[in-house]
Order: C-alpha cells, then sequence, then structure tokens
C-alpha cells in the first residue's frame, strides 16, 4: 500500500468510526420522525473534524486532497444515511474556488471550508434547462434577482445560496446570495427521503452588491460540467455506501432468522441472491474509483467516466435495497426497520442530478466527442 493510499484508508476508517457513533441507525431513525432540516450535532461534529475542507485547495484554506478524499466521505455518509448538507456545501466552496476573484476567495470560502456556512445550488440538469431567475445591473452596479430558484438541494438548511441567473444580455452568471441577511425565505420541500430535502425560493427584485456575482466574467462553458461531474461522482459513491451498508445488514438478518428448523441464509436461492449483489457492487465500486481516479488526475475522459458512475452506482444501490426490504420479508416493509430509509436514499439519488438515461446519453455524447457539451 502506497502512503496517499494509506493515509486515505486512515481517513475513511476516522471517518466511518465517528459516523457509527453520531449516525447510528437509532439517531437516524430518530431525526427522519422529527422535523429537523439537518443533524446540527452531526454537522458540528463534521466541521470540528474539518470534513468540509476536504476538497477544498490549500490555498484557499482546505486540506487539498480532492476528489480522492471527498470520494471516502460520501461513500460513509451515505453508508450512515446521515442527514447533513455536505454535498451541496462543496459543490458551492468547489464553484467559489474555480471562479471566484481573489477577494471572493478570501471573503467566502474560510466559512464554506470550516462548514461555518452550509450551502446550496440549484440541482444541475444534464440537458441544461434555463434559469428561471433573471439578473439586471443597475446604474450604480447593484444586482437586481427576479424570479423563482427551485430545487435548492438541501437549500432551507443553508446560509449560502449559489444560483445560476441569466442576465440580460442572455449571458449565465452565477450569483451568491446570504438568504438570513438578504432577507430571502427559503422553504424547504418534504420528500420521500427525509434524509434529505429540496427547496425553493422567489426573488422580487431582490438588490445585491455588485460583487455577489461570481467571478468577472459569465459562468465559463466548463464549471457546470466540472460541478456536474463532482456531483455524479458524490451521488456514485453515496450508492456504494448506502448499498453496502443495507447488503450487509441484510446477511446478518438472514443468518439469524430461522425457518424450518435452519437460519433462511443457509438456502440456496438466497445464497445467490446475495452473492449476485455483492459481485455487482464491487463491480461498479472498482469502475466508480476509477472514475474517481480519473477525475482527481484531469484525465479527459473523467467527465464520461463520472456520468457512467453515476448511472450504475445509483441503479445498483436501488437494486440492493428493494431486494433488502424483500429479503427481509414482513419486517422489511416496516416503518421501525432502516430498510426503507436505505431504498428512499438510493431512489432519490437515482435522481438528483440526472436520471440514468441522462448520464448514459451525457457519457455517449462525451465518448464520441470530447469536447461536447452536456
Amino acid at each position: 500500500m502506497t502512503e496517499d493510499a494509506a493515509e486515505l484508508d486512515a481517513l475513511r476508517n476516522s471517518i466511518r468510526r465517528v459516523l457509527t457513533e453520531h449516525a447510528s441507525r437509532e439517531r437516524v431513525q430518530r431525526f427522519v420522525k422529527s422535523s429537523d432540516l439537518y443533524d446540527k450535532a452531526l454537522w458540528d461534529e463534521a466541521v470540528n473534524l474539518g470534513w468540509l475542507a476536504l476538497s477544498v485547495p490549500e490555498d484557499n484554506g482546505g486540506l487539498g486532497l480532492g476528489m480522492n478524499g471527498a470520494a471516502l466521505l460520501y461513500e460513509e455518509l451515505g453508508r450512515s444515511l446521515a442527514p447533513v448538507p455536505v454535498l451541496g456545501t462543496l459543490l458551492v466552496a468547489e464553484a467559489v474556488a474555480a471562479a471566484g476573484t481573489a477577494a471572493q476567495k478570501a471573503a467566502w470560502l474560510p466559512d464554506l471550508a470550516s462548514g461555518a456556512a452550509p450551502a446550496s445550488l440549484e440541482v444541475i440538469d444534464p440537458k441544461r434547462r434555463a434559469p428561471s431567475v433573471r439578473l439586471r445591473r443597475r446604474p450604480d452596479g447593484a444586482l437586481v434577482l427576479s424570479g423563482y430558484a427551485r430545487d435548492l438541494l438541501d437549500g432551507a438548511a443553508a446560509s449560502v445560496l449559489l444560483l445560476t441567473v441569466q442576465g440580460e444580455d442572455g449571458a449565465l452568471y452565477l450569483v451568491l446570495v446570504r438568504p438570513r441577511e438578504d432577507a430571502v425565505t427559503v422553504q424547504a420541500e418534504a420528500l420521500v427521503d427525509r434524509t434529505r430535502h429540496l427547496a425553493h425560493a422567489h426573488f422580487d427584485d431582490l438588490v445585491l452588491p455588485a460583487d455577489r456575482q461570481l467571478g468577472e466574467v459569465p459562468l465559463r462553458a466548463g464549471l457546470s460540467d466540472e460541478l456536474l461531474g463532482h456531483a455524479a461522482l458524490a451521488l456514485a459513491c453515496d450508492g456504494l455506501g448506502l448499498a453496502d451498508a443495507v447488503l450487509t445488514l441484510t446477511v446478518e438478518y438472514l443468518k439469524t432468522r430461522v425457518q424450518f428448523g435452519k437460519p433462511i441464509g443457509s438456502f440456496q436461492a438466497l445464497k445467490h441472491r446475495c452473492a449476485n449483489h455483492k459481485v455487482a457492487l464491487e463491480s461498479v465500486r472498482a469502475m466508480t474509483y476509477e472514475a474517481v481516479r480519473h477525475w482527481a488526475e484531469g484525465r479527459g475522459d473523467a467527465a464520461a467516466r463520472s456520468s457512467l458512475a453515476k448511472a450504475h452506482a445509483c441503479d445498483m444501490a436501488t437494486v440492493i435495497a428493494t431486494d433488502a426490504v424483500q429479503l427481509h420479508g414482513g419486517i422489511g416493509f416496516t416503518w421501525e426497520h432502516s430498510c426503507h430509509l436505505f431504498l428512499k436514499r438510493a431512489k432519490l439519488n437515482e435522481a438528483l442530478f440526472g436520471t440514468r438515461a441522462a448520464h448514459e446519453d451525457r457519457a455517449a455524447a462525451l465518448l464520441l466527442d470530447p469536447s461536447a457539451a452536456a
């Protein structure tokens, strides 16, 4: 094992130990029965341990581990079904690091990297729907936002929103909003997956300072693809974690559930189903972490690989979680058991940031023409 691999393995083990204690199945069950937007105590633990700084460049106050470190975090968060707004915060931090001016990086990244400012952005659609928020500039340089932002990932829990808006010139721009400071009401939308939520916000001629536009130029074409690729890999890793966890849970149950005088796990048909799931899981794990490696190294095929990883990992996780409910028998259908939580998270992962079909189309287009926009 190389020194870097050993460090990443130690990081994974450290994250897993913390989540085993602070995001146990019992604790997640209590959370989904509450009206909380996220687990504040778990978030504070993540902040104290520097998890929000993992992928932020060292020059901007982060740990500089990039996607290699973030992927491990995403997988362990999926394994525990952790209800914390990590993905949105890391995506916004990446956007600020990539497109912000020196002054904006200095002003925004420390809070994002430290976790002092949970962040959100609109879920990116691979088919690139037009923004529904419009931007105009007053003669004094102030920005004026009008319209409706939708599908804000964990948006009601965020202290910072990153919006893609359309200017009067037809170009797209990124704008940073502080909901509380700017008196913006962000309303949560309940989902079947209670560990996360989407949100929406209305803007009725909201006036912002000129420096809230991220960067000095319109949104560059590649940045949305970079954020989409990051999100795709994050959800793929989340799917790996939850699939591994629910399969392990199921195998343990099959060892203890007795029928006809013997554990049902000894029945050949059930052994084969679990073995097939394990083979599928490890195959997709290899595909996903190969995509992570290509992304971290800046390879030309990284975008296509990230889409394929998302498509296959999220689908695989749903298949395993669905069968886990069946293999648990009657108890697997109950609210008190955790099986439904894994299945609901898997189903939302399939839809967030593009469906399987959308990402397979994107991967095909990129493989045919690596310079093609998604």
